[in-house]
């Protein structure tokens, strides 16, 4: 450790001699890890897996059980009532559950101004297969119709001032409505529970409510919905369980292969019969996508943040090349020291020791000077794509990699000189 301390001491006083050349190469090496940084965390947590310990075991069923006829034709992104009361009378699945969003408006009494609220009518196996913690209360008992609701923390605060709310009534759309459990804080990202249209990029929502609920009440989706016969949407407790609209996504959890292959069977059966029984004119195409792919499958997936990634990082490429051009005029400007430790009878270990000192010196004034650019960066993309600004938060692990990727890129900036230190000539080190 001595030894080491030393070392640091002798790169000191190297960076006294020549200040200018070390201190341009820090700035250009400090930027280009910034601009690096600032999409890093985009591109990170876009690309997240949310559920890594289970997303491989749900999936979004999709069929093309529809009335008319074409060719070549993918399944619809979302399904109709009927169609999922099909898919659902399976026992193969661990939990399933159908859902859409909405909007309407909250608050406690007439006398008060509305809140507009987000909301997200499901069945109860949608907090299980999402891992949906609960502060109070409890779930819906069965999948049947409740004038019942769960509030996130944030809408209990924001409508009641407290969490521990179960058993008040509030006013969904001017309809009493009792609230029987408040969610902690809970935000899955991305929310690949709803990707159609890049939804999984947006916040969840503030409350949620039964399917047969929001059928009952003409709850349309805000999303993604669309009808292939005569159905009035405006008809949702009636025509819209029997007709051809379409605005439900529906998950199932397959936990072994085997359970996926007998689904996929099961839906190969349905498909069957629903054409023999004349109500499927098209071709079978049924799909099953996994979670962790549901975005690709969509086409969703934002191509801006990937253009980002690939200027960024061919700009710290440039921000290297520069930077460890400047680092060997600056060890140029040191020769004579290095070839003179060598005369004395340093080893090229000893040496590389050197070398490393100079490298956790730079990376920890990088890693200064790129995480305050870094966190710029990430204010004025937040500011210029403001639906991405959910995805701008620094964690332990992201945090971790940038340090790692500071680290290698310091060592690169120096790998050159290092490698003329200790393997050059010695003679014509010490003539120059």
């Amino acid at each position: 450790m001595e030894q080491f301390i030393y070392y640091l001491k002798v790169s000191l006083l190297s960076i006294k001699r020549a200040p200018l050349p070390y201190a341009l190469t820090v700035f250009i090496l400090s930027v280009g890890l910034g601009v690096f940084f600032a999409n890093a965390t985009f591109y990170y947590q876009l690309n997240s897996d949310p559920l890594p310990h289970k997303s491989d075991k749900l999936f979004f069923p999709m069929t093309l059980i529809t009335p008319n006829d074409c060719n070549n034709c993918r399944p619809p992104r979302v399904l109709s009532y009927s169609n999922v009361q099909k898919l659902s009378a399976s026992d193969i699945p661990s939990a399933q559950a159908a859902m859409y969003s909405s909007d309407g408006y909250a608050r406690l009494s007439v006398d008060q101004p509305p809140t507009p609220v987000s909301i997200r009518i499901t069945q109860r196996d949608f907090f299980k297969m999402f891992e949906v913690p609960l502060l109070h209360g409890s779930m819906w008992a069965d999948d049947e119709a409740h004038n019942e609701v769960l509030l996130t923390r944030a809408m209990a605060l924001k409508l009641l001032g407290r969490t521990d709310v179960v058993g008040e009534s509030i006013l969904l759309d001017d309809r009493n409505v009792s609230v029987i459990g408040v969610l902690d804080d809970w935000q899955m990202l991305p929310r690949l529970y709803d990707a159609n249209g890049r939804n999984h990029l947006s916040a969840g929502e503030d409350i949620f409510l039964p399917l047969e609920t929001g059928y009952d009440l003409n709850y349309l989706s805000r999303t993604n919905s669309q009808t292939f016969d005569d159905t009035d949407y405006r008809q949702l407790a009636t025509e819209g369980r029997t007709g051809a609209l379409h605005q439900l996504q529906y998950w199932v959890q397959l936990d072994t292969e085997e359970q996926q292959q007998a689904y996929k069977q099961f839906m190969q059966s349905l498909a069957e019969d629903e054409k023999a029984a004349g109500r499927h004119p098209a071709p079978i195409n049924n799909q099953l996508v996994p979670m962790r792919n549901i975005v690709d499958y969509f086409g969703d997936d934002p191509g801006d943040i990937k253009a980002f990634a690939l200027v960024t990082l061919l700009f710290l490429v440039v921000c290297l090349f520069n930077a460890s051009h400047l680092a060997l005029n600056r060890y140029l400007s040191n020769q004579y020291e290095f070839s003179l430790r060598r005369a004395l009878g340093a080893s090229r270990s000893q040496l590389q020791l050197q070398m490393l000192a100079d490298v956790l010196l730079m990376t920890f004034l990088s890693i200064t000077g790129a995480l305050i650019i870094g966190y710029a960066g990430v204010s004025l993309m937040n500011t210029l794509l403001p639906r991405n600004s959910l995805f701008s938060d620094w964690n332990l692990t992201l945090m971790a990699g940038l340090m790692l990727t500071a680290f290698f890129c310091s060592y690169l900036v120096t790998l050159y000189p290092s490698i003329r230190a200790s393997f050059g000539s010695l003679n014509q080190q010490l003539k120059e």
